[in-house]
């Protein structure tokens, strides 16, 4: 496809959090891409703001491809190599297309709120995935972290549990 991005993750406090690396990925991209929360974090720019596609696998090529050799960043929560847009965006363009500037993850987040180890729990990715794929790791004393895409399998995980 011959794209590369830059992918820039933000943590719980939004572009407080953003690493100064990434601040002036932002800062002079001539596009940045996101979800409506991320592009509303961010100072204003020259850069045009678009949205992601949805689904977003149907319409990625075409977005990239819309926006091929011009600065492109793409904002995303925490870590973006956690179930985030970085592994897709790897997936897609391949590695050396695409440079990942992280924050602190969710996850990473979650074991510090909870004093959980890493080697001490599961992550269990549930974006884009069937609930019922939780069931495997569902064992006695076994601590996990779930993540989810959407509030709505919240109540199928309740029930699995």
């Amino acid at each position: 496809m011959g794209s590369s991005i830059t992918v820039v993750g933000m943590g719980a406090d939004g572009w407080d959090s953003v690493a100064p690396d990434g601040r002036a990925h932002v800062l002079s991209a001539d596009v940045l891409l996101g979800g409506r929360r991320h592009l509303e974090l961010v100072p204003p720019t020259d850069a045009a703001h678009e949205r992601w596609p949805s689904p977003l696998l149907n319409g990625l090529d075409g977005l990239l491809a819309r926006y091929a050799g011009r600065r492109v960043v793409a904002l995303a929560s925490g870590d973006p190599l956690v179930s985030g847009i970085g592994t897709t965006l790897i997936r897609r363009l391949g590695r050396d297309a695409v440079r990942v500037i992280p924050a602190v993850s969710s996850v990473a987040l979650a074991r510090a709120r909870m004093g959980w180890a890493a080697e001490d729990c599961d992550t269990v990715t549930l974006v884009g995935r069937d609930v019922g794929a939780l069931r495997r790791y569902l064992t006695r004393d076994r601590r996990l972290i779930v993540l989810t895409s959407d509030p709505s399998s919240l109540s199928t995980v309740a029930r699995l549990l």
